[in-house]
């Protein structure tokens, strides 16, 4: 079997971990990007069918607006030549329908907080203080990652004690805290789907930092994820990376507590000081490193993780003009009831509900490139929750082979989300000109996640901050990016994997620079012997 030499070693192609490839990649490593799968990308892999495209894991984005977070790593890793986004209606990005009320989320906390007291007039005190405890939370949790010297850390601190009151706290025990009305509530936790939690097992600070990082606007990458896998994988081939497809990693190897390198399941090594893996983090200490090598700590944080839920997705091209049923660029998150939790309890539990909430998009009016679709057509995306449970009977079957009674039941499960979609797109189930329908077996077949999980461990109290897991390892020289660190979305990989990739090339010399120290050592020694 081959092995191979380099500077740092990628396990999987997620944008978290292109974000840190390329990190290293900038800084002259010589880079390898191992992807299991059969194309680069994990959920920002875009698919097509019928000259339909379709986009498996960006819907929106914030934080991308001038001068904002995510631009500005963009902009650092040199991507943004390549990659532009455009800006969803400020005005109400995010639609949350209820059976008799409907609010939009907009740009800006002071004007959704006026527009939610103008709902709920009765509400205004309790929204004033929502909306205080939200900015001192986003301060906290913007503020660290600013830490420059002791003076930043004066300015955060008194808004410490906030952040810590509430750091255990489920989002439902605040809203019950602040609110009576059940209407208000479900509004305010309208956003979980970004989680994929009801409030009654959603984080609080993760529900904060939700809302304050799309009240600074939602912004659509233009040509959808397929510009967005592209600029990274042409600007990691322009610094050299190397990037190896169906090259899944069965080991990473360690010699004297440090990462040497990985093997493959083919046999293969790729040896190198740096290993990052972007895997799920249990996969990566349970199998690739094996639990014998864990400390008996980090052995029973590995046992106790929960993995978020799966998703149920349909993916349909239409020659329906939605725009002409009032559809815009807005999401809509559509809750058939007011209590989320009773919604959510089903998936929670293991079995496939009638009434899930479901989200509903428009690519194609929120990226008027034509990038999704012909001339004239549009792509509508449907995702609800589901879990595992129910699909484990096709799980060792063979991807796009498995049993006539999965793909049988698949299409039931896709003809009642399109069926509910109706409510807001009449007509869509006869005017499907393609409809791809996916399951948490398919998240796993093409994203290698977890029991077909979408947002990496669930984002419950007991598993955000200490609570998930760190950049670096108790393994000198491997690190872990990707949803499993900060947490999910595209925001917070892309900082897991900026981090994952400054902190390897921390006192570290790479292989090439060690290449050459000793190369030079030779010469001056061979010059010394010459003189002689």
């Amino acid at each position: 079997m081959a092995t191979h030499q380099h500077d740092v070693i990628v396990i999987g192609s997620g944008i978290g971990g292109m974000t840190a490839a390329l990190a290293c990649a900038q800084r002259g490593r010589d880079v390898v990007i191992l992807e299991a799968a059969k194309q680069f990308g994990g959920f920002i892999n875009p698919f097509a069918r019928k000259k339909f495209w379709f986009d498996t894991g960006i819907h929106y984005i914030g934080d991308c607006g001038e001068g904002q977070p995510l631009l500005r790593h963009f902009e650092r890793l040199g991507l943004t030549e390549e990659l532009k986004f455009r800006e969803l209606n400020p005005d109400g990005f995010d639609r949350y329908v209820f059976p008799d009320y409907e609010v939009r989320m907009c740009k800006g906390a002071e004007r959704y907080e006026a527009r939610l007291a103008k709902d709920f007039p009765h509400e205004a005190g309790g929204l004033k203080r929502f909306f205080s405890i939200l900015r001192e939370i986003d301060q906290v949790l913007g503020g660290v990652s600013k830490i420059s010297g002791p003076m930043s850390i004066v300015r955060l601190l008194p808004r410490v004690p906030t952040l810590l009151k509430y750091y255990n706290s489920t989002f439902a025990e605040i809203l019950d805290e602040l609110f009576t009305d059940i209407r208000l509530k479900a509004a305010l936790a309208g956003p979980g789907g970004d989680i994929g939690l009801p409030p009654g097992k959603a984080s609080g600070l993760i529900m904060f930092g939700v809302i304050a990082h799309f009240l600074r606007g939602a912004y659509f990458p233009v040509g959808g994820t397929k510009a967005v896998r592209d600029a990274y994988v042409n600007r990691l081939k322009a610094e050299g990376a190397t990037m190896k497809r169906n090259t899944p990693v069965a080991r990473i190897l360690t010699e004297n507590g440090r990462a040497v390198g990985v093997r493959t399941t083919k046999g293969d090594e790729y040896r190198a000081p740096v290993v990052i893996s972007n895997a799920d983090a249990v996969p990566t200490f349970r199998d690739m490193l094996g639990m014998d090598e864990l400390p008996k700590r980090l052995r029973a944080k590995v046992q106790r993780t929960e993995p978020s839920l799966g998703s149920l997705c349909a993916f349909v091209g239409t020659d329906l003009q939605p725009q002409d049923h009032g559809l815009d660029d807005a999401n809509i998150w559509h809750y058939p009831d007011y209590d989320i939790d009773a919604l959510y309890q089903p998936a929670l539990d293991g079995e496939l509900g009638s009434e899930l909430p479901f989200f509903m998009t428009v690519p194609t009016l929120k990226d008027p490139s034509d990038s999704h679709a012909p001339a004239g057509k549009h792509t509508v995306e449907l995702i609800t929750f589901a879990p595992w449970k129910p699909f484990t009977k096709w799980q060792n079957q063979p991807t796009l082979k498995r049993a006539d009674d999965y793909k049988e039941m698949k299409a039931e499960l896709g003809r009642k989300l399109i069926a509910r979609a109706e409510e807001h797109l009449p007509g869509l189930a006869t005017h499907m000109e393609v409809c791809e329908i996916s399951t948490p077996l398919t998240n796993t077949s093409f994203a290698n996640t977890p029991l077909g999980s979408i947002y990496g461990p669930a984002h419950t109290p007991e598993q955000i901050g200490l609570g998930r897991y760190r950049t670096s390892t108790h393994i000198d020289g491997l690190y872990l990016c990707g949803a499993s660190v900060f947490g999910a979305g595209i925001a917070t990989c892309v900082s897991s994997g900026v981090a994952a990739g400054y902190a390897a090339m921390k006192n570290r010399v790479s292989l090439t620079g060690r290449v050459k120290q000793f190369a030079g050592q030779a010469t001056k020694r061979a010059r010394l012997a010459t003189s002689r």
